[in-house]
């Protein structure tokens, strides 16, 4: 992923730096609603949250958060999360976020094929850029969805997404 792909909204809704603590993740989020990447984008600078990424139906990246800093998306972690979250330290220091733009408010919407190949694209650069495992997640790091650690509020999040289809691309040589 080039620089030149991606347009950049600025969102104020980060926290500077990762308070000593390195990304060992990548959240895969949905938007449940919302019908174009510029339109989170723009929301995003008013509300108080925010991704590093959203990918829109028509394979455009916006970003909103530098991966150097912590974005505001994942809130907090819930009962029933898997075990390597914690209370005790915030998950957005500890993650890359990635929205993808779902017009239903249920996140029902399958992923476009530019959408799906431009994530799966993405993904592979950011797990390159910060030795994030490209698997996935465990207790080690990897590639996971916003279910995981609040699977009370968002178990929903990302709704339907192509993980066999990532990880056999992550497996194979560069395309």
């Amino acid at each position: 992923m080039h620089d030149a792909e991606v347009i950049i909204i600025p969102s104020p809704n980060y926290f500077a730096g990762r308070a000593g603590h390195q990304a060992r993740w990548i959240i895969i989020h949905g938007t449940a609603g919302f019908s174009s990447a510029q339109e989170v984008g723009y929301y995003f600078k008013g509300a108080k949250v925010a991704t590093h990424y959203i990918i829109g139906q028509d394979g455009m990246i916006v970003r909103c958060v530098s991966e150097q800093d912590s974005a505001w998306g994942n809130g907090g972690v819930t009962k029933g999360h898997d075990p390597w979250w914690s209370r005790a330290i915030n998950p957005n220091y500890l993650t890359i976020s990635i929205e993808h733009v779902k017009p239903s408010k249920d996140n029902s919407d399958e992923l476009t094929e530019i959408q799906k190949m431009v994530s799966f694209r993405l993904i592979r650069a950011i797990c390159e850029r910060h030795h994030i495992p490209q698997r996935k997640a465990d207790a080690n790091g990897g590639i996971t969805g916003h279910f995981s650690m609040d699977p009370v509020n968002r178990h929903f999040c990302p709704g339907p997404y192509p993980w066999d289809d990532l990880f056999a691309f992550l497996a194979s040589p560069l395309q």
